[in-house]
């Protein structure tokens, strides 16, 4: 019944505020709720901080605009977690999960923001474990796909493009050149991996634009 349903609403109150909580999606069985979006975000920027840190909790909420691109990373990383188990690799050991666990309840202990969501011991391990699958496989997955330019391909790239190189060699330029065809290469390979595995699970988002 409830997969027939494209939004489920439940209110959880709080002292100070209501949270509301919608169906945002959907990946294989699992259905995603706004909620659960809102909680793996901050496990995210806790565990994998981003290159300036934030002063306080990453807080993302529905209809601000970069919500639709949480729910999209939320979704993959539900398929990546099943991918993994399917193929039996990147399980995370306990005490990888203890100390991952001890870095967020560190970092979430009296949030106001983390209090609202009322995340239970049970859905954290949950979330963060499945996250650090995630994160595992998809390490797994990406070195296996990782290819090798050979310098034709190089010097055809450094010829084609050869007004951004000016009057400079292709010998100078050519390590930089294969790193980078190398990178965008992956790049291609990995998006067109996770259109196969979306497909697999039968992925789909329930906001509009």
């Amino acid at each position: 019944m409830r997969f027939l349903l494209p939004l489920l609403f439940c209110i959880q109150a709080s002292a100070a505020t209501t949270v509301v909580t919608e169906t945002v999606g959907q990946a294989a069985d699992h259905v995603v709720t706004s909620r659960e979006v809102q909680i793996s975000m901050v496990i995210e920027n806790i565990l994998y901080p981003p290159k300036l840190p934030l002063k306080g909790l990453y807080e993302v909420r529905p209809g601000q605009p970069e919500f639709r691109s949480a729910v999209t990373a939320v979704l993959l990383e539900s398929v990546l977690a099943l991918e993994a188990e399917n193929f039996n690799v990147a399980a995370i050991s306990e005490s990888e999960t203890s100390n991952a666990l001890a870095k967020v309840e560190k970092a979430t202990v009296g949030k106001p923001y983390w209090t609202q969501l009322e995340v239970s011991s049970v859905q954290l391990k949950k979330l963060v474990t499945r996250k650090m699958t995630a994160k595992s496989f998809l390490a797994f997955k990406t070195s296996s796909m990782t290819g090798i330019i050979t310098d034709q391909e190089a010097q055809a790239y450094y010829d084609k493009n050869r007004v951004k190189f000016g009057s400079h060699p292709f010998s100078s330029f050519k390590d930089n050149i294969k790193s980078f065809l190398a990178q965008q290469q992956l790049e291609e390979r990995i998006r067109s991996w996770f259109e196969v595995i979306k497909r697999k699970y039968k992925v789909r988002t329930f906001i509009t634009e």
